[in-house]
């Protein structure tokens, strides 16, 4: 092998080796997890889950079990169920031997079958909190927050803490969420960002 040859295959195999992305730390990976699952919010487990997947570290290990857990909390939270019942699909191609696809496959007919509910629902007459408790269900919680802000009418509880969440309601004075009736005191300080997709 001549010296100009030697060099080349040296340069292509440094090439190579900078190319290849490291894997996610596995110790780290497990740890974020775990926080995820831990978390009491299904929108920013879901966004944290998302983020995961986007990594071009991960393994496919840890692929398979980003996508399984995003499905599960979609699927658990009753949000976005068109996005679970991707997730679900995709896992069963990941990982076809994995010991929760049986499960997967259940849980996969059940969402589809709250879509088919949730999609009778929408066609006729809902109040708003029903109504947007079946957008949630959808994956359409923008315009969920839309219509709530647009109706003047303040969201319960657990909508106000999804939308929240979500980057939709912010502490402050300048758009109060509640405009009528009496002011419930999880809603005192809550008002609309003025830019949800910047929040």
């Amino acid at each position: 092998m001549t010296f100009r040859t030697l060099f080349f295959a040296s340069a292509l195999l440094v090439a190579a080796c900078e190319t290849v992305p490291a894997t996610f730390d596995p110790v780290l990976f497990d740890t974020e997890i775990e926080q995820i699952s831990d978390n009491p919010s299904t929108v920013s487990a879901e966004a944290a889950l998302t983020r995961l997947l986007a990594r071009p570290d991960l393994t496919p290990e840890q692929r398979v079990e980003v996508t399984y857990q995003r499905a599960a909390k979609r699927w658990d939270g009753k949000y976005d169920l068109p996005g679970a019942v991707a997730d679900f699909e995709s896992f069963v191609t990941l990982a076809p031997e994995d010991a929760r696809v049986s499960a997967a496959g259940r849980d996969k007919v059940f969402a589809a079958t709250e879509i088919e509910n949730a999609q009778r629902r929408l066609a006729g007459l809902q109040n708003i909190t029903d109504w947007f408790d079946d957008k949630v269900l959808m994956g359409d919680l923008e315009e969920g927050a839309a219509r709530y802000k647009n109706s003047g009418l303040t969201p319960t509880d657990p909508h106000l803490y999804m939308l929240r969440e979500a980057g939709y309601i912010c502490e402050g004075e300048d758009d109060p969420v509640h405009q009528y009736g009496d002011l419930p005191d999880y809603a005192k300080t809550a008002s609309w960002c003025p830019a949800p997709a910047e929040s």
